[in-house]
């Protein structure tokens, strides 16, 4: 096995503990690959092999321009990605609804003010147009404190990203799109997080329901 080769796999195995003893939260950003490079003692071309593996396991995700992101503590949400890759993607974006309804839910019910909170900060941060890709839907799930809605959904947001990235799919061709301009989005957003704040599950759920129906869609949608 070459060398370089040799250092990917051992670059890989010491960021994927980092990642998943919590050095970086979830949705966080990883330092830049000249950081890594100097910390771990590697190349740069190491660091990016190495990044690449870990995001195909869909434990972190690139995003061009704004640096590289957490998206899970462990590989499971690459396996579902996967599997959802294989399967219509209308069949996907229901399930998606499925889950986003119930998040605002559990939202209402259980997320503390110091979770809404939070809500608030990724909405901000989208606002400044600094916020990571799928950053407040992962937020939202996130406070809702199901484990199994949080894989769940964001394995199927991982494989819709590479959906609208790539353009393509395996059972249907074409890509997935936003279907709202970036504005109308972000004031559902606000919309939503107004629902949130003063406990109003019926305009919580209708509002991610809404919301998720029609965000992303088919382009012959």
């Amino acid at each position: 096995m070459a060398m370089g080769s040799l250092r990917a796999q051992q670059t890989v195995q010491r960021l994927k503990a980092d990642i998943m003893a919590g050095r970086w939260p979830v949705n966080g950003k990883i330092p830049t690959e000249g950081e890594l490079a100097e910390e771990l003692g590697v190349g740069r071309s190491t660091i990016r092999e190495a990044v690449r593996s870990l995001a195909y396991l869909g434990m972190l995700e690139p995003s061009p321009g704004r640096g590289t992101f957490v998206r899970s503590l462990g590989p499971v949400r690459g396996v579902l990605a996967d599997f959802a890759a294989e399967h219509s993607w209308v069949d996907v974006l229901h399930i998606r609804r499925m889950l986003e309804i119930q998040a605002a839910e559990l939202a209402v019910l259980r997320a503390t003010d110091e979770a809404l909170d939070r809500v608030q900060e990724a909405h901000e941060a989208e606002l400044a147009g600094d916020g990571a890709p799928g950053r407040f839907h992962a937020v939202v799930i996130d406070i809702g404190e199901n484990l199994v809605l949080a894989e769940l959904y964001n394995g199927l947001s991982a494989a819709l990203r590479r959906a609208m990235d790539d353009g393509t799919s395996i059972e249907d061709a074409g890509a997935v799109r936003l279907a709202k301009s970036v504005q109308a989005s972000l004031d559902e957003h606000a919309a939503l997080i107004a629902a949130l704040r003063t406990r109003n599950l019926l305009a919580a759920v209708s509002l991610a329901a809404e919301h998720a129906c029609h965000d992303l869609v088919r382009p012959a949608e």
